[in-house]
């Protein structure tokens, strides 16, 4: 009776054993998922973070202002002296172009206006000496008019005593060589005549060609003021 019953103790004991076991199996599945847990949330709120501070997509369009940037003069930036998503004010500097080439061009200017100040002195005193010049010719014209005037009176008046000598040759009151006086008084009247007018179509041509070189010149005084400016 005794023996069995030992046995029976022994086996009782051996069936009770795992216990223990079962107990510690039960604690490191809350923990397990305690970590899950807290891991799960800890990636979710570093997400949630991080997308607030940064877009992330394959194909797709977000909408944003844009404020566009527009120089008054073109080059190459040399400099940028702002960052992605900064504040600015008016007047800062964003950008810095190479001045290199704007020198250049400005040096190409200076070299220009130069060149066209130089052309403004040059016709300005074409312009001076063009009026200079037409006033002594404007009144060489009047003078020959004047002449012209007394030289058409003397032929008119040798004419007169041509035609009257002409006819008292024919009865002979008066010799041939009073004839021949009167015809070359009016040969040279004429001629006189002649000789003056030609001098006033040569002075009206040298006064409209000093004009014509006078508006010439305003012409180029405008434009070099023109390129000046």
């Amino acid at each position: 009776m005794e023996t069995q019953t030992n046995e029976k103790k022994e086996t009782v004991t051996k069936t009770a054993a795992p216990t223990p076991a079962k107990a510690k199996r039960s604690k490191v599945f809350p923990i397990i998922l305690l970590l899950l847990i807290l891991g799960g949330a800890w990636f979710g709120i570093s997400k949630y973070v991080h997308g607030q501070h940064h877009e992330e997509t394959d194909d797709a369009q977000i909408e944003a202002n844009i404020s566009p940037v527009i120089p008054r003069v073109s080059g190459y930036v040399a400099e940028v002296r702002v960052k992605d998503n900064q504040r600015v004010r008016k007047g800062d500097t964003l950008m810095v172009l190479d001045p290199r080439d704007l020198q250049l061009k400005v040096e190409q200017a200076e070299a220009a206006l130069a060149t066209s100040q130089s052309n403004l002195g040059v016709a300005r005193t074409s312009s001076t000496a063009a009026q200079s010049n037409i006033a002594p010719v404007r009144a060489s014209v009047a003078t020959i008019d004047a002449q012209i005037e007394a030289a058409k009176i003397n032929v008119w008046r040798t004419t007169q005593d041509y035609e009257r000598y002409a006819n008292l040759v024919k009865d002979r009151s008066i010799t041939q060589q009073q004839y021949e006086q009167a015809l070359a008084a009016r040969q040279t009247a004429e001629k006189q005549l002649q000789v003056l007018q030609q001098q006033r179509n040569e002075a009206a041509s040298q006064t409209n060609a000093i004009s014509s070189q006078s508006g010439a010149t305003a012409s180029q005084i405008k434009v070099a003021n023109a390129v000046i400016k």
